[in-house]
């Protein structure tokens, strides 16, 4: 059947904006991609984000229907129906869903009525609207493994990860989450004030946090940090460069900063609450560096994967003396990444989660027993 205009737009700009970046992408590359003239989009879409924003409602109410076929007489039924239904749509509509991935940060409303959508779904699948932080606990690792597991073309074990969402994975802890607050944490850090291209990095740094990548210019980074022009083109000989090596610090940094505060005396859930604890507290003191970090995802994405894979070895390592196969390991990783990222949405972004203490405490008991009802 021959497209309407329309259309063509639209399966256009999901061809373009699922390989780039939005602010990459042009109405006028949207429309030569079509075989359209300029003008006739506009009888359309006023503009780019109300094209995007189109997209991105798409994929929500694609979504949404999708969930109107969960199905189940149990609770652990209505779960397993949910992932396996999750997994179904992410590999069906992957490239609307990378391009949801970035509008999420940039029109965030567009998180918050997802939020609705998943709740609703949740609803069904234990026969109660469930409470902010047991909504994180039980969509934070489903929505992570789904993008990271068929990015991979990783098979999901759908049985395993309903079990431990269910009933936990790692043992119960006494621990009082309220004692890392008195304790010492040490930080490796790149620092040399006197220095002119760590000077550019921290200001690179605070600029691509704060602003879009694509309209910070040489020129801005270079006044902001009170040094020439020619001295940027003298260490970078370009942004992408300089930001490649901006992110390949922060990486670093927070890396070792999960590991050089390891405590050899924590068991492993003690340990993850440790971790999640710590990335509040990094993040918390410096939110741009968590945008910076998300943003960079479409911007230099084999960085952010290579961060996240990094990081996924880590949290494995912490389970060595678990009795668990790598396979599953991986799965729990993955919900323990899933939650340390969305947690990141909810405290910077949509500003759902208000008592820290409160949210290591829950996440700790459903660690070791998960949400059975």
């Amino acid at each position: 059947m021959k497209k309407n205009t329309k259309q063509k737009i639209i399966d256009s700009a999901i061809e373009l904006f699922s390989k780039d970046s939005y602010e990459k992408v042009s109405i006028a590359q949207i429309c030569k991609n079509a075989k359209i003239s300029n003008g006739i989009i506009y009888n359309y879409f006023r503009n780019k984000d109300e094209l995007f924003t189109y997209l991105i409602e798409e994929i929500t109410n694609r979504i949404e229907k999708q969930f109107k076929k969960i199905k189940g007489k149990s609770i652990q039924d209505r779960l397993e129906s949910f992932i396996l239904l999750n997994i179904m749509i992410t590999k069906k509509e992957f490239p609307l869903i990378r391009i949801y991935r970035e509008g999420q940060y940039k029109f965030i409303k567009y998180e918050q009525n997802l939020r609705k959508v998943y709740l609703k779904a949740l609803k069904i699948v234990y026969g109660r609207e469930l409470k902010e932080l047991e909504y994180l606990f039980i969509i934070s690792g489903i929505r992570y493994i789904n993008i990271n597991f068929v990015k991979r073309n990783i098979e999901v074990d759908e049985k395993f990860l309903t079990h431990i969402l269910l009933n936990g994975f790692f043992n119960k802890s006494d621990l009082e989450v309220k004692q890392f607050e008195n304790m010492d944490f040490y930080l490796r850090t790149l620092f040399n004030s006197s220095n002119k291209r760590h000077k550019l990095l921290e200001v690179g740094e605070a600029l691509f946090g704060k602003n879009n990548y694509y309209k910070v210019t040489i020129n801005d980074i270079a006044k902001k940090a009170e040094i020439g022009v020619g001295s940027f083109y003298h260490f970078y000989e370009n942004k992408e460069i300089f930001i490649r090596e901006i992110v390949s610090n922060l990486r670093k940094t927070t890396l070792n900063f999960l590991k050089d505060n390891i405590q050899k005396n924590f068991s492993e859930n003690e340990t993850h609450i440790l971790f999640l604890y710590l990335l509040l507290e990094f993040y918390g003191k410096s939110p741009h560096k968590y945008e910076l970090l998300r943003r960079s995802e479409f911007i230099v994405e084999d960085m952010v994967t290579e961060y996240n894979n990094s990081l996924n070895d880590l949290y494995i390592k912490t389970m060595e003396n678990l009795p668990y196969n790598f396979e599953e390991k991986r799965i729990i990783s993955s919900v323990l990444l899933g939650i340390s990222h969305y947690t990141g949405i909810e405290l910077f972004f949509t500003n759902n989660i208000e008592d820290k203490n409160k949210f290591l405490k829950k996440m700790k008991n459903y660690f070791a027993k998960g949400l059975k009802k």
